[in-house]
């Protein structure tokens, strides 16, 4: 008798946890919950992941099935949110700006690499904000309102992008079969926001860039391409538009006498040593693939003995194998866009205006002056040019330069930056595949033209953070309105009647008297001693499980534990998705 009586104890406890799970679940709470859990997971997480994938190498590359591309990812203007950026936004606005910025960057390149896995990782320039007006040792802001910040503030900035921006940028293999010497990341080219603009920099600020990102004028080969990166910024000042009369400069040249030469002579000079620093780069490239013998590279030793001081001691001459550096095309990396004729169109893909409006102002040039341009184009050899990309607009831009020959495309790459005035951010992928070998090389003269069919241009754009955010606020608006409706459809009075009721005069109240009878539906409301068991409670003739608090008394009460159902879980969830990255 006992057994059976334990076993119809267990099936009713089973029920009434049925009841209960099933009552839990189908509660207007719960179903705002999921709503919330939902939209988070899109917002956090599904729509990089998407964003990410439409950019799939494979969805775009139209290479042979054979060919293996050199893979760049190029990075525009990042510019870390700091005090510069909106030095009149109050706290805690400024915080949940910095905080978010932040979050969308490493977000963003965390997807962009673990999913791409670029060979190469190029940034064009403004890599900080304020980053010209930290000061340093020997130098300070000429706005008085950031000279707060020092040389400790600019290396907690450094320490920020590298955790944004490197700490993920390798993901997978260190080296590929498009780069066996290893992927790479190059973040040397400086903006305006960075240095200063031409007349603007300060020579300590320029120094301190250099000496913690590399060389700002540098020629890298990557996928048999010749990769010139220029400090345009610096160059500027040879030929700077005055902000005052609006003159696109001297455009004689006889800038050089000036007193801003020490800032951009080193990048003048770079440009005249152009041809030969890609011929030495070149042929180092070429000795790696065996294209030449990797001896021809070592210098010759000096011959040893005793001389006079009127002996020759130079090393023999000898001969350096020929390197045809017209076969590895020229891609010049600049941070200000190339000059180009007011009202240019920067075709269907840009956000905003349709061109690049051409203006001068405080620390910034939108376009190069025409001088400074052409001086460019005329030592890396027009003819070699099959592309330029640069940065400065946060806006996307594609033109050809119909002055320059050969008619040089350039594309002004996209900020990834959601605070820099645009709605959808992006990045620039290109595909590099020029296969170099034995037969093409040693034919090769100085005649041979330069492939222009090398390169595959892709505009991958990431999330709205705005639209996200917008999203958000329309699905509190309606969890408010559910909330709200159905606590105007509570009844306190028709929840405070679903009492329990005291048992049946007719039913046995001694726990003597209950032990040998089978259970009944009425005896399972209450304990042994015949008392209501407040585990469970009768309404409208049902037995559901009991929560443990009684109803609220009032529509406002019903509201606010509503609304406390709903916000403990959602930002329960909302605050793991962020700790998580």
């Amino acid at each position: 008798m006992s057994s059976a009586i334990e076993m119809d104890d267990g099936r009713a406890v089973t029920r009434r946890m049925g009841l209960w799970l099933r009552q839990r679940l189908l509660r207007m709470t719960t179903a705002v919950v999921l709503l919330w859990w939902m939209t988070l997971w899109w917002g956090e997480r599904r729509v990089f992941a998407h964003s990410a994938k439409q950019c799939d190498w494979d969805s775009w590359e139209s290479w042979p099935s054979h060919a293996v591309p050199h893979r760049i990812l190029l990075i525009a203007d990042p510019q870390l949110v700091d005090p510069h950026t909106y030095p009149e936004r109050p706290w805690p606005l400024s915080s949940l700006t910095f905080a978010y910025t932040d979050r969308y960057l490493k977000r963003a390149n965390f997807y962009l690499h673990s999913r791409l896995q670029p060979d190469s990782t190029l940034f064009l320039g403004d890599l900080f904000d304020g980053g010209r007006e930290w000061a340093t040792a020997k130098s300070h802001s000429p706005e008085e309102q950031y000279r707060q910040y020092g040389q400790d503030f600019w290396l907690r900035e450094y320490a920020r992008f590298s955790n944004i921006f490197l700490q993920n940028a390798l993901r997978g293999p260190l080296a590929t079969a498009a780069a066996p010497m290893g992927r790479r990341i190059i973040a040397s080219l400086p903006g305006n926001h960075d240095l200063g603009f031409a007349r603007g920099i300060q020579t300590p600020v320029k120094n301190r860039f250099d000496a913690f990102f590399g060389p700002l004028n540098r020629v890298d080969v990557l996928g048999n391409h010749s990769i010139v990166s220029l400090d345009t910024v610096s160059l500027s000042a040879m030929d700077q538009a005055d902000p005052q009369t609006g003159s696109s400069g001297a455009g004689d040249g006889s800038a050089s006498a000036s007193a801003n030469s020490h800032l951009w002579q080193p990048t003048e000079d770079f440009l005249t040593q152009a041809k030969t620093l890609r011929q030495q780069a070149v042929r180092r490239a070429a000795a790696n693939m065996n294209l030449i013998p990797p001896q021809s590279l070592k210098q010759q030793p000096l011959r040893a003995g005793v001389f006079s001081l009127t002996d020759d001691i130079r090393p023999p001459h000898r001969s350096q194998p020929s390197v045809p550096s017209a076969l590895f095309p020229t891609i010049l990396l600049s941070h200000v866009p190339l000059f180009r004729p007011e009202n240019t169109p920067c075709g269907p893909r840009r956000e905003g205006n349709p061109s690049i409006r051409i203006a001068v102002g405080y620390q910034y040039q939108n376009v190069l002056t025409p001088f400074v341009s052409s001086d460019i184009i005329k030592h890396l050899c027009a003819f070699e040019v099959v592309q330029i990309y640069s940065g400065d607009d946060h806006d996307y831009c594609e033109i050809e330069h119909s002055e320059f020959t050969g008619r040089i495309r350039e594309i002004t790459v996209k900020s990834i930056s959601w605070a820099m005035g645009i709605r959808r951010p992006g990045v620039q992928l290109v595909s590099l595949w020029n296969p170099v070998d034995a037969s093409k090389f040693s034919t090769a003269n100085k005649d041979t033209p330069t492939p222009r069919d090398t390169l595959h241009n892709y505009l991958c754009l990431f999330p709205d953070q705005l639209g996200i955010f917008i999203r958000y606020a329309q699905t509190l608006a309606l969890s408010l309105i559910i909330l709200t409706v159905a606590a105007v459809r509570y009844s306190p009075s028709t929840a405070l009647s679903s009492t329990i009721s005291l048992p049946d005069q007719s039913e046995p109240l001694h726990p003597a008297t209950n032990a040998y009878l089978p259970p009944t539906e009425n005896s399972r409301d209450y304990d042994d001693w015949g008392m209501p068991d407040r585990k469970f409670k009768r309404r409208r003739g049902r037995i559901i499980p009991y929560d443990g608090s009684d109803p609220p008394r009032t529509k406002l009460r019903y509201f606010i534990r509503s609304l406390w159902e709903v916000a403990v879980p959602v930002l329960t969830f909302y605050i793991v998705l962020i700790s998580l990255g």
